[in-house]
């Protein structure tokens, strides 16, 4: 009887809207965000702060000019604490920059690391305006930017889907007013993974071959990405995750020899495994710990679930039949589950909304509705939901905001829809079997 009201619900959606899911995801998001653009001149500067992380311009690019900072640290880099906790080959990038600005030469004699965490979060202002380190910002932002460009044109889609896509990318709080306000080296990682992710099945060995250095660079950059090598594992590419493993350690354990060598190792290890255990992490709902806190869950029970939550995610992701889901969990396992991510993490959802693009949007089923609607959400600019809420800017908590608010519940809806719906179809997979 249910299965007949679905039926018959999706019949009469089909007559009024007979539009494909993709279609109405490029809607969604580019009128949203075209939106926010046509209110700009009456809001003013209250618009931008309204769309930045936590409503302020005094963070400006400070992820990119601190990791500037802290690599002229150079063997002593991870002596700046638990902020320091990027790779060495992330810091070998950002030391190129600042040699390239002379910002080393302008900084020559400053003892950075008697300088109090506060006061080099101030000094990052004064970097931008330093001799062409402005015009080396917009170069390394643009560069990422392309890299989506790059990515997009991958996909099997018509040219101006692809570039209205291009479009609701760039001008979504993840990457626009997140990873490019910021500067984070997140915008970098996520472009690389999705291009892997497309040239890992190419039937080109060269092309495949790329893809195992673009995993191990992003793994360089940010561990987080080496999670990807399970799908090899998963596929049972055996040969190609065992290269992938000799170009991990490459790129990231060599580049220590120039940046703390086995100390800077223990360092790092320390400052990540002192970020694991904060529980400083009230009710940020960007990652998981976070979200425990909303139910008043902290301590040694906070990290227990969260190590939980890392291992569901990944047998998830290696019993799913279904690519889309499997995206989103290694997406999850990516953006929910280091401490402290921000709202750039969600770039990795561009994973299982590409997935989702090429094998599922042309179906108008009502879960590809939903995953439409969702997907929009996630990437564009929530304007409407800003009309609604008066463009109010804070919110109760460190680093949540009403945008947060908006692009999370939906980040976090879509993940759990894809966690239910696997539970369906393990549930009729097993029944079947027992009947059998």
């Amino acid at each position: 009887m249910l299965n007949k009201h679905l039926t018959f619900f999706k019949k009469k959606l089909n007559q009024i809207i007979r539009i494909k899911p993709f279609s109405l995801y490029l809607i969604l998001s580019l009128f949203s965000t075209v939106l926010f653009f046509l209110l700009m001149p009456f809001l003013g500067q209250h618009g931008f702060d309204w769309a930045v992380m936590e409503n302020n311009s005094h963070f400006e690019s400070a992820d990119y000019f601190l990791c500037i900072l802290f690599s002229l640290g150079k063997q002593n880099v991870y002596l700046f604490g638990i902020d320091a906790c990027y790779s060495p080959l992330s810091y070998a990038l950002f030391y190129w920059i600042s040699k390239t600005t002379s910002m080393d030469t302008l900084l020559k004699g400053v003892n950075l690391l008697s300088i109090p965490y506060e006061e080099l979060i101030n000094m990052t202002s004064n970097l931008l305006i330093s001799p062409y380190q402005l015009l080396a910002f917009i170069i390394y932002s643009i560069i990422g930017i392309l890299l989506y460009v790059f990515a997009v044109d991958e996909l099997n889609l018509t040219k101006r889907k692809k570039q209205l896509l291009v479009f609701s990318i760039i001008f979504s709080v993840p990457l626009l007013f997140g990873a490019v306000e910021r500067g984070n080296l997140t915008m970098y990682v996520a472009a690389f993974v999705l291009i892997a992710f497309k040239l890992k099945d190419s039937p080109n060995p060269v092309k495949r071959e790329i893809a195992l250095i673009l995993i191990a660079i992003s793994a360089g950059l940010k561990f987080y990405p080496a999670f990807m090598g399970l799908l090899y594992l998963k596929e049972k590419r055996y040969k190609e995750a065992g290269r992938l493993i000799i170009y991990g350690i490459l790129c990231v354990f060599v580049p220590f020899s120039f940046f703390g060598g086995l100390s800077g190792l223990t360092q790092l290890l320390n400052s990540l495994s002192a970020l694991a255990i904060q529980n400083n992490y009230m009710y940020r709902i960007q990652f998981f710990k976070g979200v425990l806190t909303i139910f008043g869950i902290y301590g040694n029970l906070s990290n227990l679930l969260n190590t939980i939550f890392i291992c569901v995610l990944i047998i998830f992701m290696m019993m799913t039949k279904n690519k889309t889901r499997m995206m989103t969990y290694l997406a999850a396992a990516l953006a929910f589950y280091p401490p402290n991510a921000y709202r750039y993490t969600l770039l990795y959802f561009l994973l299982p909304l590409f997935t989702w693009i090429e094998e599922e949007s042309q179906d108008g089923s009502i879960s590809n509705y939903i995953s439409a609607v969702l997907f929009s959400c996630i990437f564009s600019i929530p304007t409407v939901f800003g009309v609604l809420t008066h463009f109010k800017l804070n919110f109760n908590y460190y680093t949540v905001t009403y945008v947060e608010i908006f692009i999370y519940l939906a980040a976090w809806l879509f993940f759990g829809l894809q966690i239910l719906y696997d539970i369906k179809d393990f549930s009729t997979m097993y029944h079947k079997k027992s009947k059998s």
